[in-house]
């Protein structure tokens, strides 16, 4: 933890350029509630691999610093292992596994949706990003793509409660125009863990009774 911190006091004094983030929308608790097991899911277009190993292994090691059980999906399941599974099929094999909430990061094109709808996200209620992440396919960025073209790229991270069915939280970083900076992944990772602490998403978990 004290490493996780001491990245962080480095990060805010160097004064690096990463996204910002914002909270697009939250669950309205007093206080945080209790997860069993967290599972992280990169999700970047045309099976990037590597950006999503590096996102997931991240997230999983920030919370797991928090005091939480959490995995990375592709460790847990492999590159392919909830790839060609259906919504119940999903559901029932996290459950199986002991996953009561899923983190998905995803690396969206913003200019692939409607300018309007791009607005009002922060207004949607819980069940809109229930769809949203299944059809994520359809506004994925290109990684491939020209990196200097784009001007609304930015990542969205859902924290999906399977108990409930609902989203938890959403957390986007503000759009930036060189998708080159998407894989900076490690200059932001901290900023939406911390966001989400102060939304009282999460929090520092007591030590685990031996």
């Amino acid at each position: 933890m004290r490493s996780i911190l001491l990245f962080l006091c480095i990060l805010i004094a160097s004064g690096c350029r990463s996204p910002r983030i914002t909270t697009a929308w939250k669950a309205d608790h007093a206080a945080p509630l209790k997860y069993s097991k967290i599972v992280v899911v990169g999700i970047t277009k045309g099976g990037d691999d590597s950006l999503r190993v590096q996102v997931e292994r991240y997230f999983a090691l920030a919370l797991n610093n928090l005091g939480y059980k959490a995995v990375s999906a592709v460790v847990e399941f492999g590159p392919k292992g909830l790839a060609n599974l259906g919504e119940v099929d999903t559901y029932r094999k996290l459950c199986n596994d002991g996953i009561d909430v899923v983190m998905t990061f995803a690396l969206i094109d913003g200019n692939k949706e409607p300018r309007q709808k791009y607005r009002k996200i922060y207004g949607y209620p819980s069940n809109y990003y229930y769809n949203r992440i299944w059809n994520y396919k359809n506004i994925l960025a290109d990684m491939t793509g020209d990196n200097n073209t784009g001007d609304r790229y930015f990542w969205e991270s859902i924290l999906f409660n399977l108990n409930t069915l609902e989203a938890e939280c959403t957390i986007q970083t503000r759009s930036f125009k060189d998708i080159r900076l998407a894989k900076r992944t490690h200059e932001f990772q901290m900023q939406v863990i911390q966001k989400m602490i102060r939304e009282k998403v999460l929090e520092k978990q007591p030590p685990k009774p031996f």
